[in-house]
């Protein structure tokens, strides 16, 4: 098995400081990650989360049934992967992961299955295209389709939720043109639709494509994501 970006050279230092057992909460609901661990996914891939908050999100829940719908360069199946290696059958987790350019299209097809654990790192909106594909949530013209279209999404992920199964969906606001565009906001309010909201969690932002560039902005740069995770009953 070889993991997306990772050479088996310098494996085993890579993976010293990464947690097999137990996560790890070191600032409690604030993350951060500075370096990005190459182990998992491809950082070529542009808006692709460092792996580690979907492991520790793993090994708090424990979760025997996991599934990604918009999997992207492959970070969650990465780490599902890596926990599975020496494990005996019975103990390795069940992945099901899908993408649109993988011709999995979640605004008109279910999730196979029930999952103890759904992870779904969508599109910010716009604030990068994907494709062209008028099912890409990144095309979607205005804020309020792009909003019902996510809806949509989220309420499919829920429904393959089993009962105490656990939603989590790591995403970040947009400004454009001077506006605020409160994503997350809006997914907080879908509480009832999705699940008992029970955690917000803080994601510190690095590395991203607009540090290198200079803007005269009015509010301060966004610099953080949220994973709000809802419990099924």
């Amino acid at each position: 098995m070889k993991l997306s970006s990772a050479t088996t050279e310098g494996r085993e230092d890579l993976e010293e400081d990464l947690p097999r057992d137990r996560a790890q909460w070191e600032h409690g609901s604030v993350v951060s990650y500075p370096a990005r661990s190459p182990l998992f996914g491809d950082n070529r891939y542009r808006g692709n989360c460092d792996g580690r908050l979907f492991l520790n999100l793993v090994l708090h829940y424990r979760p025997k049934r996991v599934a990604d719908p918009m999997m992207g360069s492959g970070t969650t199946k990465d780490v599902i992967s890596w926990l599975n290696e020496g494990r005996p059958d019975e103990e390795k987790i069940d992945y099901w992961g899908g993408d649109l350019k993988d011709g999995f299209d979640l605004r008109c097809q279910s999730i196979p299955g029930e999952f103890d654990l759904v992870f779904i790192h969508p599109p910010y909106w716009n604030i990068i295209r994907y494709s062209d594909s008028p099912q890409d949530l990144s095309t979607v013209s205005s804020f309020d389709e792009f909003v019902e279209a996510l809806r949509e999404c989220l309420q499919r992920c829920s429904q393959a939720l089993a009962p105490g199964g656990r939603l989590a969906v790591l995403l970040g606001d947009v400004r454009r043109k001077g506006s605020y565009f409160p994503i997350v906001r809006e997914v907080m309010n879908m509480e009832g639709e999705l699940g008992e909201l029970r955690s917000v969690l803080i994601k510190v932002q690095h590395n991203c494509s607009s540090d290198i560039r200079s803007y005269r902005l009015e509010d301060v740069p966004i610099r953080h994501e949220y994973c709000v995770v809802f419990k099924k009953k």
